[in-house]
């Protein structure tokens, strides 16, 4: 368990997972079931963390270490399909799966903890690809209709949003230090209100060093001939 603020944050169990159903529905159309948490659980349970106060939960958030050759900017991809079985111990990415909360204080103290459990010097950068749900109000807005918008047009129209407009989770990851690169066309089938859009933003490690072969595998001694 580590204190942040006024939360407690520690590893997901079993017994958390309704709540944290109903806490992932915030998300709307883009909201998970219960199967993948269950394969979360399985695959990366050390990565799958709550945030607590006065016994009840408030947020969660998935992170898993991918090599740079895993990461295709699909959600789908990127995880094994949802399930975090892509999951690589020694990948120098480290990648948000998933985060909800109730409270921006939560996911605030679910990020602190993950850079204080997972942050190791082989990592060299902290990936989010975040959600833009106010994305599809705002194409409307210009007079589009997002079900007609070819690839090239969304790509436009989501350059001009993410590099002009002040979207409040971009503001949220920025707080946090993290820096945005650009939009991500079609990175999360059935969010609707991003138009499977997401922004990827990056924290970069500043004590970051390549793990080399000699730091990555532990020294094996040499049998010894048995004696006679």
């Amino acid at each position: 368990m580590i204190p942040v603020g006024l939360f407690t944050i520690r590893q997901a169990e079993c017994a958390d997972l309704s709540r944290i159903e109903e806490l992932d529905r915030l998300f709307g159309n883009a909201a998970l079931t219960r199967d993948y948490f269950e394969a979360w659980l399985r695959h990366h349970p050390e990565g799958f963390l709550v945030a607590e106060y006065d016994g009840r939960v408030y947020g969660y958030s998935m992170v898993i270490y991918l090599h740079g050759h895993q990461i295709h900017e699909n959600w789908y991809r990127d995880t094994g399909g949802g399930t975090c079985s892509t999951h690589t111990p020694l990948g120098e990415y480290l990648y948000a799966v998933s985060i909800a909360s109730q409270k921006q204080e939560a996911a605030r103290a679910l990020f602190i903890a993950s850079r204080r459990l997972f942050i190791r010097s082989h990592v060299y950068q902290t990936v989010i690809f975040g959600r833009l749900p106010r994305f599809r109000k705002w194409v409307e807005a210009q007079g589009y209709a997002p079900e007609a918008l070819d690839w090239r047009t969304k790509r436009r129209l989501l350059d001009l949003y993410v590099n002009i407009l002040h979207d409040p989770y971009q503001v949220f990851y920025e707080g946090m230090n993290f820096m945005a690169e650009y939009g991500v066309v079609d990175y999360l089938e059935g969010d609707n209100d991003s138009l499977n859009c997401a922004l990827k933003l990056v924290w970069r490690n500043p004590y970051y060093k390549p793990l080399t072969l000699e730091r990555a595998v532990a020294a094996v001694a040499e049998p010894t001939p048995a004696s006679l």
